[in-house]
């Protein structure tokens, strides 16, 4: 039932992306697009919910458990970004607006977005973490939850591969020369006046 869910989660919370993105740009109704687009929170309350039920009817908890949490805490902090990300590629593919935003390549705009990065990578642990806690308390027994506790190491490791990351995109980033500016094509191929 629980892995059922983690994939009607996933699939709603696309389906209330794509309602919202219509309400806006089609049907030009902002508000509507608000309600779809504000409610995808929704879908992670209910996702705990059903882990809780599942654990308190006996359920022994497994990975399933353990992913629920994990994509509860990934969503609450990358959730939003993603529907930004699609909104603003709806708006310049299809509307003709501006080109959709991109991390900086090099410097110091790219280290504090690698930074940034790896700090949104350790809320979500956090929330995650925080989650497995509260499931092993409400199910009230060390032994049906014994792979929840196992489950932190994951988290822990997927703290660590996030920090790898953002290090070694720090560091690309403070490598990288500016390339020096050319002028357009049609401006270095024109013959010199006089």
């Amino acid at each position: 039932m629980v892995v059922a869910m983690i994939v009607a989660c996933e699939v709603g919370f696309w389906v209330l992306i794509a309602l919202g993105l219509v309400s806006r740009y089609v049907l030009r109704r902002e508000r509507l697009s608000n309600v779809f687009l504000y409610s995808t929170p929704l879908l992670e309350v209910i996702l705990l919910v059903v882990a809780v039920i599942d654990l308190r009817g006996g359920a022994t908890a497994g990975a399933r458990h353990g992913i629920a949490a994990l994509y509860i805490g990934v969503t609450v902090m990358f959730g939003h970004r993603a529907i930004r990300w699609v909104d603003q590629r709806v708006k310049y593919h299809f509307l003709g607006g501006p080109l959709p935003w991109k991390p900086p390549a090099r410097g110091m705009g790219r280290i504090r977005y690698e930074t940034a990065e790896f700090l949104r990578t350790v809320a979500a642990m956090a929330i995650a973490g925080a989650l497995l806690g509260a499931l092993i308390l409400v199910t009230g027994d060390a032994d049906r939850t014994k792979s929840l506790t196992g489950f932190f190491g994951a988290l822990g490791t997927i703290t660590l591969i996030s920090l790898v990351v953002s290090v070694v995109g720090g560091f690309e980033a403070m490598g990288k020369n500016p390339k020096p500016k050319r002028a357009p094509r049609r401006l270095r191929d024109r013959a010199p006046v006089g």
